[in-house]
C-alpha cells in the first residue's frame, strides 16, 4: 500500500470529524435536529469513503470523494470563517487532492473481475448518505417524514448491502413515498431537492445492475481452447494416449 493512501485517509477523516463539530458546535443555518442530521451525514460518509480507500479501492471511491468535497464546500458557505474552519478546509482539500494525484492512479483503479456494479454502488451510498441529504434539506426544519426518511436509509443501506432477503424490493418500494412524505413542510426548492433524490434512488433501484448485485453469481460455461501438443507436459499426453507430436499411440497388444 503506498504511503499516501493511509495519508490521505488521516485527512479526509479529519476533515469529516472537524466539519461535524463546526455544524455541531459553531454557527449553522440548520435548526438543532437539522444541524444533528448533518453531523451524523458527516460522519458516515468519511467513515465510509476511509475504510474503502484502505480496504476497496476503486474508482468509485475517488468520485464519492470529488461528490463529498462538493457537500464539504457548501458547508464552508454556509458557516462563518473560523480557526476550525479553516483547519477543516485545508485538511478536506489536502486528503481530495491527495487521492487524485497521478501516484495513486494504480492503486485506485484496480482491476476486478467481481466488482460491484455501478449503479447498485452508488445506490447503496445513497441510502447511508440519506441523513446528511435530509438535513442539509430541513428548511425550515426537517419533518416527523424526515426523521422516518432518515431511519428507513440507514436500515435499507444496510440491508441492501449485506444483500438481505427482500432488501431489493425494500429500496425500489419505500424510497419514493417517503421523500415525498419527508418534502411536505420544507420550502419549495428544499422538497423538490429531496423529492428529486428519492426519485433518483428508487430508479437506480429498478436497473438490472441493483438486482444482479444482490443475486449469486451464476456460472459461466468455459470454452475449450486449443493448445499445442508441444507446450503440454510429457506426462499428460502419455497419459491421455498421445505422443509429444499429437498422434495417438499404439495400443500394446
Amino acid at each position: 500500500m503506498p504511503y499516501r493512501v493511509p495519508l490521505a485517509a488521516v485527512l479526509v477523516l479529519l476533515s469529516g470529524l472537524l466539519w461535524a463539530a463546526q455544524v455541531l458546535f459553531g454557527t449553522s443555518p440548520w435548526e438543532a435536529g437539522a444541524a444533528s442530521l448533518v453531523t451524523i451525514g458527516l460522519l458516515i460518509e468519511a467513515a465510509v469513503l476511509v475504510v474503502a480507500m484502505l480496504l476497496s479501492p476503486g474508482r468509485w471511491v475517488r468520485i464519492s470523494l470529488a461528490v463529498i468535497g462538493g457537500g464539504w464546500a457548501l458547508t464552508a458557505l454556509l458557516t462563518p470563517i473560523g480557526f476550525l474552519w479553516g483547519l477543516a478546509l485545508s485538511t478536506g482539500a489536502a486528503g481530495t487532492g491527495l487521492a487524485w494525484t497521478r501516484p495513486l492512479d494504480e492503486w485506485f483503479s484496480p482491476v476486478k473481475p467481481d466488482r460491484v456494479p455501478a449503479a447498485a454502488t452508488v445506490l447503496a451510498l445513497g441510502l447511508v448518505w440519506i441523513p446528511g441529504i435530509t438535513g442539509r434539506l430541513g428548511v425550515p426544519e426537517v419533518t416527523v417524514g424526515g426523521w422516518i426518511l432518515v431511519g428507513f436509509g440507514l436500515v435499507a443501506g444496510w440491508a441492501y448491502a449485506r444483500t438481505v432477503k427482500g432488501s431489493l424490493w425494500l429500496v425500489r418500494l419505500g424510497p419514493l413515498p417517503l421523500g415525498v412524505l419527508a418534502a411536505l413542510g420544507l420550502v419549495p426548492w428544499a422538497a423538490t431537492l429531496l423529492v428529486a433524490a428519492a426519485g433518483v434512488l428508487t430508479y437506480l433501484a429498478w436497473t438490472p445492475d441493483a438486482r444482479m448485485a444482490t443475486e449469486p453469481p451464476r456460472p459461466r460455461r468455459g470454452k475449450p481452447v486449443s493448445i499445442l501438443p508441444e507446450v503440454t507436459p510429457p506426462g499428460l499426453m502419455e497419459a491421455a494416449g498421445y505422443s509429444r507430436s499429437g498422434r495417438l499411440l499404439e495400443e500394446p497388444d
